[in-house]
């Protein structure tokens, strides 16, 4: 029954609609560093357009005005990259073209800062002083240009809009079109018809590490009185419990887009620490990892809670911490769902034996909790290494998963949480054409198939 509930919701969901490479309704940017998308709103009809780009009072508000920011590193108080003066995100100023990383006009926000992994994201908010109408949203932030210091143009930005400061609302999300031919890149959400708001927060999702921005801006004009915000449905919500087997790469980001790419609406939190063990997230006492989850749950109720191991912990290590970790999201009213994780191991010869041993780890635990979910992920990354080589899923260290790797995961979670068609997901994550190709192949095989274990036969 939740399945076919998840369907009849996606078929009324009315939201906002991302970039191209998303979503598919993404008007053509003038210039190429730029990416637009358009965010629609419910019941159009009803709610009278606000158009005002060509007032002679539009304007960039947020020139000067004052904001705070979360994901700095390594701590809030002493950022490695800080933001020069508190001014330099609204003083219009950008990089030159061959600006170095460490130019004053950057502010660094880093994926291990405490906010960043609370959170999932880094944030800038402003306060504009006052109400104002509101249609286009930029930041420029730092590219692939500096790829080699690892640095490159965050894969989302997010916008979300307050009248108040108390109560939010999420206008869109633009996926940014990295470049490394210069130092910055502008990405921009532009809405169909204008909103109003005093508070603005950019939400930031990068791939690498790092993630450097120059300058914020909103453009509009003074508001005559606040607009009450399209309705939006309550979307289905997600929570990951995992390492960075499953956050490295953004995994749960790139399933949320494409879902979204799908017509479902999907909301994820992160509970996710560097080389966390369940055992730790089911200690109450645990600064990093228990105390979080416990957090987590208690502050909202979801629909699923997607949960994987540590890739050294054994079916005996895993099951204690599922003892009481399981009775804590059936109280929270969520379902269990599996991701059977890849295998970590740097020596690709042994990632048969290590991907078998977290099948059975993860196909015992499903005959345990009854789950009837479980993501063939460590199936897909045999598939893909055996049938598509040349797909480079993963990273450098020979023990993380790529970006492709996060897309092959992301993609597993789809059809196997949603039934969702792999072959019609139209998100790219900026990957080339060959490597999604070989990913989707993958990802469906494990699906439809699974991996042929001959430890089975």
């Amino acid at each position: 029954m939740k399945r076919i509930s998840l369907y009849l919701l996606a078929a009324v969901l009315i939201f906002a609609v991302f970039a191209t490479s998303l979503y598919g309704c993404q008007e053509p940017a003038e210039e190429s560093s730029t990416q637009e998308s358009i965010a629609s709103s419910e019941a159009e009809e009803s709610r009278p357009m606000i158009i005002i780009s060509n007032d002679p009072a539009y304007t960039n508000v947020t020139l000067g005005k004052s904001y705070t920011l979360s994901g700095l590193h390594p701590d809030e108080s002493a950022p490695s990259y800080p933001d020069e003066g508190n001014k330099s995100m609204t003083d219009g100023a950008r990089p030159a073209n061959d600006a170095k990383y460490s130019d004053p006009a950057f502010t660094g926000f880093n994926k291990n800062a405490r906010k960043y992994v609370e959170n999932g994201y880094a944030s800038i908010k402003l306060d504009l002083g006052k109400l104002f109408y509101l249609d286009k949203f930029t930041a420029n932030v730092a590219t692939a240009y500096h790829l080699g210091v690892g640095i490159d143009a965050p894969e989302f930005m997010s916008v979300y809009l307050s009248n108040d400061g108390i109560e939010w609302y999420c206008a869109g999300t633009a996926e940014s079109v990295d470049t490394t031919e210069k130092s910055s890149t502008d990405v921009t959400l532009t809405l169909d018809s204008a909103l109003s708001a005093q508070y603005v927060e950019f939400r930031f999702i990068g791939n690498n590490n790092w993630i450097m921005v120059s300058e914020v801006e909103a453009f509009g004009i003074p508001a005559q009185e606040a607009l009450e915000y399209p309705n939006q449905s309550d979307p289905i919500r997600f929570l990951c419990i995992g390492n960075s087997s499953t956050y490295f790469f953004n995994v749960p980001d790139k399933f949320k887009a494409i879902c979204k790419s799908s017509g479902i609406n999907v909301e994820v939190d992160y509970c996710c620490v560097g080389g966390a063990y369940l055992s730790q997230f089911a200690d109450a006492n645990d600064e990093n990892c228990g105390k979080l989850l416990r957090a987590r749950l208690n502050s909202k109720k979801y629909d699923y809670v997607i949960v994987q191991d540590n890739s050294n912990a054994s079916y005996n290590e895993s099951k204690p911490a599922m003892e009481i970790i399981v009775p804590m999201i059936k109280e929270n009213g969520a379902e269990l769902l599996l991701y059977k994780r890849y295998s970590s191991n740097d020596v690709p010869a042994n990632r048969l034996n290590s991907a078998y041993k977290h099948h059975q780890n993860y196909t015992a635990l499903a005959k345990d909790y009854n789950v009837s979910k479980v993501a063939p992920v460590a199936d897909a990354f045999l598939i893909c290494e055996e049938k598509y080589p040349d797909a480079v899923i993963y990273h450098t260290d020979n023990s993380h998963h790529s970006t492709a790797g996060a897309y092959l995961i992301a993609c597993v979670w789809a059809n196997t949480f949603f039934d969702i068609d792999i072959e019609s997901i139209s998100y790219t994550a900026r990957l080339d054409d060959a490597t999604i190709a070989a990913v989707k192949a993958s990802a469906k095989l494990a699906c439809e198939q699974g991996f042929d274990f001959p430890q089975d036969n």
